[in-house]
């Protein structure tokens, strides 16, 4: 099973008990994935699993009386796959009619709930909807339909909640699409995924964790680089005093960082402040390390000029 399908078996189980949410949900399922014969009348509408079938045949009866014939059907596109088809005789005029399929989109997304607009967006996703995993190289989540208008009120329903839903025209059909990880989260909770949210929010924290140890490495790593380039410098100048400067000219203070110095050419300034605490100087701050270090230099660069 493909995470797709995964994610709407999860999506399946989500409870509408509201009326109203429960037609929206409806009508989304048939304007996105139906077809309408004016002679004889009669609306046909496909579905991928029979998951999906169960749950739209559940809601129509709860609306409509009507007849229906199921047909299973496959695919052999890619891959051989089965899809369903519902095609609705007695009954279709009072469907179409009353949820107005035969025009465009008349709903406005300001005069709907929150929850009525999840309900809308449910029912579109579930029917042509589709969503990579998460743990891929990257995570992209879409819905198609041929119909321009409709692609258009999904985007504002999305983007109503926040989110920045893109539009792409692929050859005879739109698609709607969301490419960040946190929007694609944001959009499964709205539309009632719960198990796959909870693995959407273990691969995002996981992520996150991946990027700040990463950046911490680097860090960690161009620090260390640093560190090495002023030591190679500090201990270049303090060799060349330890072999031609007459050392007993050396305030104690100097000396005592000196030999610090060469004693530990790997350290940081913080990890030579820390050795000269414990056994010289624990009073001694990091700018006064700084200093003396200077000093040490300026020494050397005049001794070797004379």
């Amino acid at each position: 099973m493909s995470f797709t399908q995964e994610l709407k078996e999860d999506i399946l189980t989500f409870k509408v008990n509201n009326k109203a949410e429960k037609k929206l949900e409806l009508e989304s399922m048939l304007r996105i994935s139906s077809e309408i014969s004016l002679i004889p009348r009669k609306l046909t509408f496909d579905a991928p699993t029979l998951g999906i079938i169960r749950r739209f045949l559940a809601t129509l009866k709860e609306f409509y009386q009507f007849e229906y014939e199921l047909v299973e059907r496959i695919v052999n596109r890619f891959n051989k796959r089965k899809t369903y088809e519902i095609i609705i005789t007695n009954g279709a005029d009072i469907i179409i009619d009353d949820l107005s399929l035969m025009k465009s989109q008349t709903l406005n997304h300001n005069e709907l709930s929150e929850e009525e607009k999840q309900s809308y967006l449910r029912g579109a996703f579930l029917m042509k909807g589709s969503c990579t995993d998460p743990n891929g190289k990257s995570i992209h989540l879409e819905i198609s339909s041929e119909d321009s208008n409709e692609i258009l009120f999904l985007q504002s329903l999305i983007n109503s909640f926040e989110l920045n839903a893109r539009i792409a025209k692929r050859k005879a059909y739109y698609v709607l699409y969301l490419k960040k990880m946190s929007e694609v989260r944001d959009f499964l909770y709205l539309i009632g995924a719960s198990t796959k949210l909870n693995y959407f929010e273990n691969v995002l924290i996981t992520r996150e964790i991946r990027t700040t140890l990463k950046r911490s490495i680097n860090l960690d790593v161009a620090n260390q680089a640093k560190t090495n380039k002023s030591s190679k410098e500090q201990i270049k100048y303090l060799k060349y005093l330890e072999y031609n400067y007459p050392l007993q000219k050396l305030d104690q203070k100097l000396l005592m960082v000196m030999k610090v110095r060469l004693d530990y050419p790997e350290y940081s300034l913080e990890e030579l402040l820390s050795v000269i605490h414990d056994e010289f100087d624990p009073k001694l701050s990091k700018s006064g390390l700084n200093h003396r270090l200077r000093k040490l230099k300026e020494i050397a660069e005049e001794y070797k000029k004379r």
